[in-house]
């Protein structure tokens, strides 16, 4: 694990970023279906596997982020060469890190960001995947490409789009340390899984402007704190795992008609409050 400099806290485009998820039976089973859809073809059943393994469709911001989570995690065990994966939302004037693996994700988007270009931002904003080496990237990037390789040796890049028929909303971002970590299937890859992802997205958002999107997305960041208390008080009380804890909160949320969030803040509450005196 990358226990180096952790920026998160030092500035405002990456502080409210979420860790991915660790892996279980269903990011593995998505990783199986990403990856033989791209070696045959995207079939209306392998959307549908594929939608099942990131959580099924999305309800509210709250459950955007755990699809982006899950969807990290697949393109983690599907795609050998990635050494670092994070999600990029460059939406309505706003840029900003939702999702990441590790600390050097962050430092490598930061430095993207403050080169205002590189193949991230280029995914994004132009709806193409980038599949590029180092020295291919110091050619159309020279500043950003070069803090990368200096900095965290970072030589390789895969960047795919994410974007709905109305709005293009960021893109998932791949680093490899090795030379040309990633070809052609990788991208093939990445495609299916972005575009299972961008479809998921399209539900969520349609009739939202781009800016309610992002702001809703950043505000769901901010609070992912409750979240994760009630997670893990429902792992500790009825022994289970994490994604079995999320449903719980999630069938909660959905049978009440009440924001994810609250009904997670809820049992935090409830959980922490000291016993009744007899």
């Amino acid at each position: 694990m990358d226990t180096a400099f952790d920026p998160r806290g030092f500035d405002p485009r990456t502080e409210d970023s979420v860790p991915s998820v660790m892996p279980d039976d269903a990011t593995a089973t998505g990783a199986d279906v990403a990856v033989e859809a791209a070696e045959t073809r995207l079939t209306a059943s392998a959307v549908r596997e594929l939608l099942a393994a990131l959580g099924g469709s999305i309800g509210d911001e709250d459950e955007l982020v755990v699809l982006l989570q899950r969807a990290v995690e697949i393109a983690n065990d599907a795609i050998e060469g990635a050494d670092s994966i994070g999600v990029t939302i460059d939406l309505a004037g706003q840029t900003y890190t939702a999702v990441h693996t590790d600390s050097r994700t962050l430092r490598v988007d930061i430095e993207q960001y403050d080169a205002g270009d590189g193949p991230c931002l280029h995914a994004a904003r132009t709806g193409e995947t980038v599949v590029v080496d180092a020295e291919t990237s110091a050619e159309r990037w020279p500043r950003f490409a070069a803090a990368a390789a200096k900095d965290e040796g970072i030589k390789s890049f895969l960047a795919a789009p994410l974007f709905t028929p109305d709005q293009r909303l960021g893109s998932f971002n791949l680093y490899g340390r090795a030379s040309a970590a990633f070809d052609r299937v990788d991208a093939d890859v990445m495609e299916i899984l972005t575009t299972t992802v961008s479809r998921a997205i399209g539900d969520f958002s349609r009739f939202k402007s781009a800016k309610a999107v992002a702001d809703a997305l950043q505000r769901a960041l901010e609070t992912r704190a409750p979240i994760e208390q009630a997670k893990g008080m429902l792992m500790a009380i009825h022994r289970i795992d994490a994604d079995t804890a999320f449903h719980m909160l999630r069938k909660q949320s959905q049978t009440t008609n009440t924001r994810l969030r609250d009904v997670a803040a809820e049992i935090v509450e409830t959980y922490s409050a000291p016993p009744t005196a007899v």
